[in-house]
């Protein structure tokens, strides 16, 4: 489609409150016909507001015939060496990759998944659905009301749940106690709780389920050994983030060496060319890019084709965010043919579905990807109206 392109001339924001301290942002970039696309910048990971740099970035965008989603890189004269060190500035450029490539899909008439295949020559039709995992963190955490019950029991109960609504996957984060560095050798004392956190959500997802752990990097190398072999004998199916493995490779190259257990992490890294070094230098078995740091769909999809042929099960898209950076993430994951599955926050709030338009359908751990060209959904004007607020920078 040499022909095909997108000059964006409006740029709005829009942010939905879900609960605690998460709201869910999104954009939308559009031209003077109408068509658009959207990227989502959520920035709970993050300690500042990601808005004003996608402004600035579009700036550069407006009245510029745009073939590409990496024209977004171009236009602002960025390297993928300047995203891999900046992660607010990583963030824009994925949302703003991810407003493009949608708005060109929606120009070519065809599903984003569709699209990403055409551009990069790859034959034959994508799923329509993608096998999730249930991330029970988020559920847990603050409310509007304050801090919620994070006991054992509260784990299995939503573990529980999970497994009762069709997944066969969990995922928790449960060492709320713990921050590096520490002082005692072997496994620290902040652990044990925990463990006991992982024990309960194990007992409830069985033998044949999987349930996966998320250590968010508090822990240092010593401790990291300790908790990998704790882990294991919990028959844990991977071992996320004990540290940081972009920031801390070497640490996280020698944790790799001796764990019993998969490893996986990277979720804040950007580009195909650091997931291939994390992979390739045996830092990671399993490297989590996510859509709203990464580069986008696209990216994710290029890291997919990069990784996944010559080792199955290297990738697995990281999503804790909202339908809409789910909704792009299902597209990523279908175009390249994934193996693990992908992340969703459940059990935030029950009107989750409700958030875009079309509605979100999960139904037994499986997303519908829905029909129609581009991302095939947008986030519903009245939604928020009714929860959030719109504005422009």
């Amino acid at each position: 489609m040499p022909d095909l392109w997108f000059m964006p001339t409006q740029l709005h924001f829009q942010t939905i409150h879900v609960r605690g301290k998460t709201d869910w942002v999104s954009f939308e970039l559009a031209d003077s016909d109408g068509t658009f696309g959207a990227g989502e910048i959520t920035s709970t990971q993050l300690d500042r507001n990601v808005a004003p740099v996608v402004a600035r970035l579009a700036n550069k965008l407006r009245g510029e015939q745009l073939s590409s989603d990496e024209d977004v890189l171009r236009f602002n004269r960025l390297s993928p060496a300047d995203l891999e060190a900046n992660v607010l500035l990583a963030t824009a450029v994925s949302g703003l990759r991810c407003a493009v490539a949608d708005a060109l899909a929606r120009r070519s008439n065809l599903p984003l998944h569709a699209y990403i295949r055409q551009q990069h020559g790859h034959e034959g039709d994508a799923a329509s659905t993608v096998h999730l995992y249930a991330n029970i963190n988020r559920s847990m955490l603050e409310n509007d009301r304050g801090p919620v019950d994070r006991s054992p029991d509260s784990f299995t109960e939503m573990a529980d749940r999970a497994m009762n609504d069709g997944f066969t996957t969990a995922k928790c984060a449960p060492f709320d106690e713990c921050n590096a560095p520490h002082e005692q050798s072997g496994l620290p004392f902040c652990a044990e709780a925990g463990l006991e956190r992982v024990r309960a959500a194990k007992d409830a997802v069985g033998p044949e389920r999987t349930l996966y752990v998320d250590c968010h990097s508090r822990f240092d190398l010593n401790s990291a050994f300790a908790i990998g072999d704790e882990l294991n004998s919990a028959d844990v199916g991977w071992y996320e983030e004990p540290v940081d493995p972009i920031e801390n490779t070497s640490a996280m190259r020698r944790i790799h060496e001796s764990s019993p257990l998969p490893n996986a992490g990277a979720e804040k890294g950007y580009g195909v060319a650091l997931f291939k070094r994390l992979i390739d230098e045996d830092v990671l078995d399993i490297v989590m890019p996510d859509v709203k740091f990464c580069g986008g769909p696209v990216e994710a999809y290029r890291t997919g084709m990069e990784l996944e042929p010559d080792r199955p099960g290297s990738v697995s898209m990281h999503c804790p965010s909202g339908p809409l950076s789910l909704l792009a993430s299902a597209h990523a994951t279908v175009a390249f043919e994934n193996v693990l599955p992908l992340e969703h926050a459940v059990y935030e709030v029950d009107w989750r579905n409700e958030v875009m338009e079309p509605f979100e359908k999960i139904e037994n751990g499986e997303f519908h990807i829905p029909d129609g060209p581009g991302l095939g959904g947008r986030v519903d004007p009245v939604m928020v109206e009714m929860k959030g607020r719109r504005w422009e920078e």
